[in-house]
């Protein structure tokens, strides 16, 4: 499985384009109203294509960012973050990062853990790796469980992912570019509409794929929710319990504005 999760990644990022000045780094530390990066040396779990590896290592020139990735996306953050000097990639599972312990000022993970085997796992090396009092800050998958709507619909896609998984990565690919400019208008414009009045807002902010920003922006998302060998889902206790018995203190839990799964936080004790 481990091997799947790699190939599945390694042919979506390599589809990836030039570096971007706003990404997932961005929205996370727009929602945590605190610094996630601080000290001198930071991990981030799972570089993908390096958007924000680039991103937090250019705007902090006296951190140190050591970046890891299962997949080949390690080669095109190498390419992203080739003019930096504060930049170390490492390519190896979440689950075994050769690192020493205690080391990390502070850890970073946008959409890792929920497709490894085992999330809990991941979460107790990164704990291995910080250094006491230090933060790690994730997005992780949400269960849908405090939306009827969207938790029926996560569980129809499950049905579905069950043969889509089996499917070739370059016809799965083109499937996600079809389908995206049709998602795009049956939910992301009505959405964008409905964020305008007060009266459909809320509603607006339940809708499924209401984050597009152009017809083709959502392939990568239909992709990977229906590419992923693995994926877990939490409900907020079940997040704000997974930190706990990981070892982690002061946890707290929020979401991104106008877009589905949790952002959590927590300091090693």
């Amino acid at each position: 499985m481990l091997n799947k999760t790699a190939d599945a990644y390694s042919f979506l990022w390599n589809k990836s384009v030039e570096p971007v000045e706003k990404w997932h780094f961005n929205a996370m530390q727009e929602v945590v109203k605190e610094p996630i990066i601080r000290g001198q040396m930071g991990i981030e779990i799972g570089s993908g294509c390096g958007y924000d590896t680039y991103i937090m290592a250019k705007a902090n020139p006296g951190v140190h960012i050591v970046s890891i990735d299962l997949s080949d996306g390690i080669y095109e953050t190498q390419k992203r973050v080739s003019s930096l000097a504060n930049v170390s990639l490492v390519k190896c599972s979440a689950l075994s990062v050769p690192m020493k312990d205690g080391i990390f000022d502070f850890a970073y993970s946008f959409g890792v853990l929920h497709h490894t085997s085992d999330p809990k796992a991941g979460l107790r090396e990164i704990a291995r790796m910080l250094k006491k009092n230090s933060p790690v800050f994730l997005y992780l998958y949400e269960d849908h469980s405090e939306n009827p709507v969207k938790y029926v619909s996560i569980k129809m896609i499950r049905g579905l992912r069950l043969m889509t998984v089996r499917l070739p990565r370059g016809v799965l690919y083109f499937l996600a570019c079809l389908m995206s400019p049709v998602v795009f208008v049956t939910f992301t414009l009505p959405a964008r509409i409905m964020m305008k009045f007060k009266s459909t807002r809320r509603m607006a902010e339940n809708m499924p794929f209401n984050f597009g920003r152009g017809p083709f922006s959502l392939r990568g998302d239909l992709y990977d929710r229906f590419g992923a060998p693995i994926e877990y889902r939490f409900s907020r206790d079940g997040v704000l319990e997974m930190l706990r018995d990981c070892g982690f203190s002061k946890e707290r839990i929020t979401r991104l504005r106008n877009t589905a799964g949790w952002v959590a936080w927590g300091y090693k004790v």
